[in-house]
This record gives structure tokens, sequence and C-alpha cells, in this order.
């Protein structure tokens, strides 16, 4: 009588412990792809200031970067590309990042993020 008590306790934890490894998963995945939509329409919006202002690449470039450590997306300077073609402006940006497993931190899953913009200066 004792042992299936003790049988039930054990499953029981066990199902608790899978649905908290599910719930923590899932979460990661809905917050990164939160992240990486506020940061889209970020890009966005720069890119239409930056071409109706004729702003330098370089700074485009250090807005994207800012906006994306304040999100905490783990956006390099060698992710973005950002050119002008005559009257064109394009934003290229790539960036990876993972979902882990929590307590013991090993990433199970790698999310690929790729934006690309392009639009045309205004004169």
């Amino acid at each position: 009588m004792y042992l299936k008590e003790w049988q039930r306790n054990i499953a029981m934890f066990l199902w608790i412990f899978l649905a908290f490894l599910h719930v923590s998963l899932i979460s990661q995945w809905f917050t990164l792809s939160r992240r990486d939509r506020m940061f889209t329409d970020y890009i966005d919006h720069v890119m239409q200031v930056a071409a109706n202002e004729q702003r330098p690449a370089r700074e485009v470039r250090a807005l994207l970067l800012i906006k994306a450590e304040d999100l905490s997306l783990p956006v390099h300077g060698d992710e973005i590309d950002i050119s002008s073609y005559g009257q064109m402006l394009k934003a290229v940006v790539h960036y990876k990042t993972d979902i882990t497993m929590p307590i013991v931190n090993q990433s199970v899953y790698r999310m690929r993020f790729d934006h690309d913009l392009t639009l045309k200066r205004l004169r």
C-alpha cells in the first residue's frame, strides 16, 4: 500500500516537472518572437526616417544595435548590412538565438531571424 502511494507521488512530481519544462520552453519562444516583432517594427521605422532624412548607414546600424541591446537580442554589428543604391536604402539583418533548457542551461533549439527591408528615398 505504501509503495503505490510513493509511486503515485513520484509520477505526479515527474508530470509537474515535465509541465514546468514545457511551459519554460514555450514562454522563451513567445518572448523571443515578441521581441523580434518589436525589433522588426523598429527597423521599419528607422529605415523610413533614414530614407527620408538621408541618414548615413553607420548611424542606422548604431540605432539598430542599440535597440537590439535594449530588447536583449543577440545582434552583432556584422549581422547588420545597411546599403544604398542610388535612391534605394536597404537593410538586411540576420541573427540567431537559442532556446535553452532550464536548470541545465543547455540549448535545445536555435531560432533564426532574417529581415530584409528596402525603401526608396524621397527627394
